[in-house]
This record gives C-alpha cells, structure tokens and sequence, in this order.
C-alpha cells in the first residue's frame, strides 16, 4: 500500500469494521525515531473513547496521518515522541505493531506507562536548546568520518542513475522520510515526465544493495511552481544520513548533467540556501560558478514572492 494516498488510506480504514486489524504504511516517520518512512503499522479500528494514555494512535491531521502518542484523553490529544502536539484530527484506530522488513515490534497496552514516559522524557530533553544540541550532535557523530567504513559496508555497492517508473514506491518511501515535496506531485513527475522516452527533466537516485533509495535529486523547470524563471533547475539535492560523505551529492549532480546535456540543454543551475556550506562546496566541485548578480536578484525576489525567507546562492554550468 505504499504508492496509496493519505486519503485513499483514510477510506479503507474508515470502511474497516470496528476491531478488525489491518497492516498499512502512510504515516511516513511521525513517531521518529521509533517509526521511520517504509516501515508499516497494524492498526486496530476503534473510536476516541477506547484510547488511553500512552497508547500509539493513528489520527488524520488535514491531509497527513500521523502515528503519535497519546497525552490527554479528554479530548484525545496526541503529540510525537519529541513532545511536538499535534492540531486536533480525526482518530483513525490504535497502532498494535510496528514492521521494518523482518522485524517487528509489538505494542501491547501493556507497555503504555513506558512509552509515555519515553514521550515525556525526550520531549524534556528537546524543549531545551542544549539538549536539542546535544541530540544533534549524536546523530552528526554517528554520520561522520570515522563510520564511514562501517556505513560502507553496511550499504554495499551504490548505484545512482536516473528514475524508473518502477522506482516508485522507493521514492515516495524516501520523500516521506527526508524531502518537503508532496508526494502526489513527485509521483505525477515520475510517471508522467521524467520516465518518458523523450523526457522534459530527470530524477536521479542513489540506491543500496537492498534497492532503498538513499540519496536523491530530480532536474526541471521552475513553471510549475509558476516563477518567472528560465533554463533548467537542480531541485532537491537530499542524501540520507547513512550515505552522506561518501560522494554520493557529487554523483547525482553529475548525473543530472548528462541528463539536461542529453536533453540539448546549454545550460543547467541551481539556487542553494546561502548556509549550505557543503552543498555549495559539492556544486562548485561539479564544476558549478557563481551566476550573474541580476540573476541572483531575480531568484531571491521570486522566492520571496513565494514565501521563501532564506536568502539564495545561485549557481550555473555551461554545458556546450
């Protein structure tokens, strides 16, 4: 069920009989670290009234699900794992078990005093700024030079190459999990354009021994989103935290390059938030230079209009 729509989801569970389980993924990494995209829950039907504090319950926030801890019964109130709370939604039913693969993690009522203490508690820690920091240095450790080997290892042989239409459920995978995008509009991309014999744009993936995409990166215009800008646009350089400084970032931007030099483009470019050291650094690596300062204007004007609030490095290579 992973290429279904939130609200495609939100009707099968709503025609599932009160007390029926049934296993489903959708609720993306909303109960992070504990639930990550791809991984898949059971969920037994029931009504707000049969929920209690501490149980994990599956509710539709607008057009999201969301899997979260309960906090409150009266009304039902629920809230991630780092105390993040939720706007009020409609309860869907109550997560039984967690799958990821082969593995699965059973969620008796039984253990609802722990998981609402393990809510209280991490939620404790992010509220303070040096504990945000402390929890993000963890993960920047865990990510760095020295486990690289490891993380090689653990990964195999990348592949990186351009999206397929069978790629699918991989890449929604992935933009639930690390990319802002909605995923209706990357899997009208995938299907409708970049997958087509002449197509009008790319996406590239990088992917591991077990075909889970962990890096990833697509090319097109910017008329979509309905900026007044030409020419063709990088968009969505994201590399997961287990393969990031292995090379990863360089190689799909090299790919894409063939791609925009394949489809007869002069041209490619890319706007990157004025902090993003280390993409700045890859881009100019793959042999990217500063773009006019009209240029720059116009991007970082267009955005504002947008509703964009960083300000915008703009990058070009010529192809020819």
């Amino acid at each position: 069920m992973a290429g279904r729509s939130p609200a495609d989801l939100t009707v099968l569970l709503e025609s599932t009989p009160p007390g029926r389980q049934i296993w489903l993924r959708g609720a993306g990494r909303s109960l992070y670290p504990l639930l990550r995209s791809g991984d898949s829950v059971r969920v037994l039907r029931c009504e707000s009234e049969e929920l209690a504090r501490g149980d994990v319950a599956l509710v539709r926030v607008g057009r999201r699900l969301v899997a979260h801890v309960v906090t409150s019964t009266e009304p039902v109130v629920t809230a991630s794992l780092l105390g993040v709370q939720d706007p009020t939604g409609v309860v869907l039913g109550r997560i039984t078990a967690l799958r990821r693969g082969r593995w699965m993690l059973p969620l008796p009522r039984l253990i609802r005093p722990t998981l609402f203490l393990g809510h209280r508690l991490l939620a404790q820690v992010w509220s303070r700024p040096k504990g945000r920091e402390a929890l993000r240095g963890l993960r920047d450790f865990t990510v760095s030079g020295w486990s690289r080997p490891l993380r090689r290892r653990w990964l195999g042989q990348l592949e990186i190459r351009l999206l397929r239409a069978e790629d699918l459920d991989a890449l929604l995978v992935f933009a639930g999990e690390r990319l802002l995008v909605p995923s209706g509009f990357l899997r009208m991309q995938l299907l409708r354009r970049w997958s087509r014999e002449d197509p009008e744009g790319a996406a590239v993936g990088a992917f591991d021994q077990r075909g889970r995409m962990c890096g990833f990166a697509w090319l097109d215009n910017y008329r979509e989103e309905g900026l007044a800008l030409d020419g063709l646009w990088v968009r969505s350089l994201v590399v997961a935290p287990r393969a990031r400084r292995m090379g990863v970032a360089y190689q799909i931007i090299c790919c894409l390059v063939e791609a925009a030099r394949a489809q007869g483009a002069d041209r490619l470019f890319a706007d990157i938030d004025d902090d993003n050291v280390a993409s700045l650094r890859t881009f100019r690596r793959a042999g990217f230079r500063s773009s006019t300062p009209e240029l720059t204007q116009r991007v970082n004007e267009e955005w504002k209009v947008a509703g964009g609030v960083k300000p915008l490095v703009v990058l070009e290579r010529t192809l020819i």
